[in-house]
């Protein structure tokens, strides 16, 4: 079973340019990690972090800072979403991975009252 995610952390939505499928990553605080500084020959930590890949609950290593082929998204249908990305949270997580903004028009919106 998977490990609760802190309620303090955010979940990031990375979308797959080609494809359309978005993929889940999560973003803690830095009180949450070990601190990890990676140097880049020639470079230094903040080099890194700019080439340094955003690596998904699935395990796909993403680069949504280049814009290219991943882009960082909050805005999509559900069935989008990454199914084993979902299937790596747990179960009291998963509802955080329904917490986004949808299309505008999208059949899958809150239903109208009825009048």
């Amino acid at each position: 079973m998977s490990e609760q995610i802190p309620s303090d952390a955010d979940l990031l939505f990375v979308e797959t340019v080609s494809t359309g499928t978005v993929h889940i990553a999560v973003q803690y605080r830095p009180w949450h990690l070990t601190p990890v500084i990676q140097t880049v020959e020639g470079g230094g930590a903040l080099v890194a972090l700019a080439v340094s890949p955003t690596v998904t609950r699935c395990g796909k290593r993403t680069f949504p800072q280049f814009e290219r082929d991943h882009v960082k998204t909050n805005c999509f249908r559900d069935e989008q979403l990454c199914r084993a990305c979902y299937r790596t949270l747990a179960p009291a997580d998963q509802e955080r991975a329904f917490e986004h903004e949808t299309p505008d028009g999208d059949e899958d919106d809150e239903p109208e009252a009825a009048a």
